[in-house]
């Protein structure tokens, strides 16, 4: 199979990496390729940055979706992925919805640690819309930028085995890393944290490939053109 994953940021400098993470979850015969946006913002961490890059989103969606059997919008705010379910007859996967529910699985108390405070609004209203209130006791952000996670690797992975950790005394039985830069992190965190530390790339891959492989789409009476 084909799955296309779409940065959606206006720079290409995460793209090989990002492959090669999402490679290194995906089954041998699953083909990935990775694109970004022509122009846009340089991450998505508050509305107004979400709201410049959906249109351009679901340009490229478009433009680029034939040959694939599923796409993957490469950020936990889920941006476009609701619309993108209503144009295209193929499984749309945002990491954030596919990591709920699978953190669903292993626990009851779920925790979601993000990057900047500015976005913890955002997975306020994403909790709340994909009906997890109930389930995710804590949100917390580490205070950097997207772009600085990869400056100082120690730091970043310091301040989430931090917060993790503040999550888990708060009551957490699962985090989920909310950020597509943490790709990659979370089996050396969950070492130092002592419950399950769900890495978002890799579920929304393993996902796509399920549904895939099961002949199975997001249904047209919820998402209809």
């Amino acid at each position: 199979m084909k799955i296309l994953v779409i940065n959606p940021v206006g720079t290409d400098v995460w793209n090989e990496s990002d492959k090669k993470i999402y490679e290194s979850f995906a089954s041998g015969d699953t083909k990935i390729d990775v694109v970004s946006l022509e122009d846009g913002p340089i991450s998505i961490e508050t509305r107004y940055s979400e709201a410049i890059a959906v249109p351009k989103i679901v340009e490229l969606a478009l433009e680029l979706h034939e040959e694939y059997d599923a796409i993957i919008v490469n950020c936990c705010a889920d941006p476009a992925v609701d619309v993108l379910r209503t144009l295209l007859d193929k499984p749309v996967i945002g990491p954030c919805e596919a990591s709920l529910a699978l953190a669903s699985l292993l626990g009851k108390k779920l925790a979601i640690v993000t990057v900047s405070k500015t976005g913890i609004p955002i997975f306020e209203e994403l909790v709340l819309k994909y009906k997890f209130d109930k389930l995710v006791t804590s949100i917390r952000a580490i205070e950097l930028s997207v772009p600085e996670i990869d400056k100082d690797l120690g730091r970043t992975k310091a301040l989430l085995i931090k917060e993790c950790k503040k999550a888990e005394e708060e009551g957490a039985d699962v985090v989920l890393l909310g950020c597509i830069g943490f790709a990659g992190l979370a089996k050396e965190i969950e070492q130092e944290v002592g419950i399950p530390v769900i890495d978002p790339a890799g579920v929304a891959i393993k996902v796509a490939e399920a549904l895939v492989s099961l002949g199975l789409m997001h249904s047209r009476k919820r998402y209809f053109g």
